[in-house]
């Protein structure tokens, strides 16, 4: 009983994570091209967003990587 507790709990937290990233992402880079890049042109613009966007999907997959490691095939590896 206590590992499944321990397992909603982790997962809740990942997920709270991945919404909170994910809004960072589009707040963050929102604001940035906005008000500091305005010198830029339009495809510069949208590289900076595209490029935050890929940092946020890494930094999301390794927090999810991780979670599911534990769980799946890499079981061994990851210890348990």
């Amino acid at each position: 009983m206590e590992k499944v507790e321990r397992m909603g709990a982790g997962l809740m937290w990942r997920i709270v994570g991945t919404i909170i990233a994910f809004s960072a992402f589009l707040i963050g880079s929102l604001i940035y091209v906005g008000f500091y890049a305005s010198s830029f042109d339009l495809t510069q613009k949208i590289i900076v967003v595209i490029v935050a966007l890929i940092l946020a999907f890494a930094a999301i997959a390794i927090m999810w990587v991780t979670f599911a490691g534990r769980r799946g095939w890499m079981r061994d590896r990851w210890g348990s």
